[in-house]
């Protein structure tokens, strides 16, 4: 969990508990508050230091943009707003707040592949008090890799149903199965990869966490009568950090593996990682050596032979061999009646990419 999350959770608990007026609120009272709703919320069961919860008064104490300079007293051993209707909800927005919301909208706006121009248009008039729109002169100033991903429909009102904790049941087709499943699902995450989005959903029918692309989703409800099963024990980044893409492998364990690139493709590996666990080893000449600590999956494998001729597998000895063999299946596809083919040679172009 982010510690600045958590930070700001434990700063609407101390506010709701101060201006909770019906009760008088001792340090101690606030460190078994903040406990009980730390455990409720995100399954932390080691409780709060007096420490940590002094910082947080005095850091509400200080003033913008650090702290909210709340009105926090204390007397006889008990804390209180010195001003009754105070609140850190209340306070309002600075110049420099706006401009940064607005330029976040603005850039979001250039995204027309996502269903949301709607409610961006909302957000700006209640915070700006004005309705904008397209006009003649404006211009796209942001390119992206997108295209017309069958499901996206679902993007915003799933995103709705994981906020309000919704219990779903979806009409399913995997792309393997001829018939349509009817499952039932507590929505946790959405996920992009590779231009796909699925929904990370637990099951029903299966007591399992499952991945369903929304290309293959060809309808939800919402089932009120259902009661919403929370898993206070997932988080997304760590369902995601050991692996590259979506796909996860049964019996599958993290492995140290190291790559080998050639010095074309050195820069770019440099500038733009093949994973969060990348470390570079040593770089010479002929190119570069770097590790990674992952679950090798589809996605790896996939990723690996994208860069063809460019890259080799170090180590471990299994990866390379199942790479080989995905090689020679290859060749293989391409023989005629065990004639080898002529290779073919093309123009080789300067364009640097």
């Amino acid at each position: 969990m982010p510690k600045n999350k958590l930070a700001s959770f434990r700063y609407r608990i101390i506010n709701s508990c101060l201006r909770n007026t019906g009760r008088k609120w001792s340090l101690h009272d606030l460190i078994d508050e903040l406990s009980e709703q730390l455990y409720q919320n995100f399954g932390l069961d080691k409780g709060i230091s007096r420490r940590t919860v002094f910082y947080d008064i005095e850091l509400m104490r200080s003033l913008p943009p650090r702290g909210f300079d709340a009105p926090i007293v204390i007397k006889d051993g008990y804390y209180f707003y010195e001003d009754p209707e105070f609140s850190i909800d209340n306070i309002s927005l600075s110049e420099k707040d706006l401009n940064s919301i607005s330029g976040a909208i603005s850039f979001l706006e250039q995204f027309n592949q996502l269903p949301i121009s709607t409610e961006l248009a909302l957000i700006r008039e209640k915070l700006f008090g004005e309705i904008t729109s397209k006009d003649s002169d404006s211009k796209i100033i942001i390119g992206y890799e997108t295209s017309e991903v069958k499901g996206s429909e679902f993007l915003i009102p799933l995103f709705k149903s994981i906020q309000d904790k919704n219990v779903l049941e979806i009409l399913y087709k995997p792309f393997k199965h001829k018939n349509i499943s009817t499952l039932i699902v507590h929505p946790y995450f959405l996920k992009q990869y590779n231009l796909r989005w699925y929904l990370i959903a637990n099951c029903e029918n299966y007591k399992d966490l499952g991945f369903y692309g929304l290309d293959r989703l060809l309808s939800f409800k919402i089932l009120p009568d259902f009661k919403y099963k929370e898993d206070i024990k997932f988080e997304a980044e760590n369902l995601f950090k050991d692996i590259i893409g979506i796909s996860t492998t049964d019996n599958v364990t993290k492995q140290h593996i190291v790559l080998q690139f050639s010095a074309e493709q050195t820069p770019y590996i440099i500038t733009k990682p093949i994973h969060s666990s990348q470390k570079f080893i040593t770089k010479t000449n002929e190119g570069i050596e770097i590790s990674l600590n992952l679950i090798p999956n589809y996605e790896f494998f996939s990723l690996i032979l994208s860069f063809g001729s460019s890259v080799k597998i170090v180590s471990p000895e299994g990866l390379r061999i199942h790479i080989l063999d995905i090689l020679n299946n290859s060749i293989n596809n391409y023989a005629v009646q065990n004639d080898c083919i002529k290779p073919l040679y093309i123009c080789n172009d300067k364009t640097q990419y």
